[in-house]
């Protein structure tokens, strides 16, 4: 599409879902750039913790997610 959109989210698991390249920030710092396998490999402590924490928690669905996020106007396939 040739778009870009920028999401700031704590929801990882949707964000891996929907994104190309993830910006992983902790306390105003960036702990890891790269895509979504890039950042899923890496040997970042911290960056380890946070995927951990969030595979126990219930992902969202992208779908639902960006709707929640755009309000009624996202549709999937347009």
């Amino acid at each position: 599409l040739g778009m870009t959109i920028v999401v700031v989210t704590h929801e990882l698991e949707s964000a891996f879902k929907i994104a190309d390249r993830i910006v992983v920030l902790d306390r105003g710092s960036i702990l890891t750039i790269g895509t979504v396998d890039e950042v899923r490999a890496s040997d970042n402590v911290r960056v380890q913790h946070l995927l951990n924490r969030t595979l126990e928690e219930q992902p969202l669905d992208p779908e639902a997610y960006l709707a929640r996020l755009t309000g009624s106007r996202w549709h999937p396939g347009v």
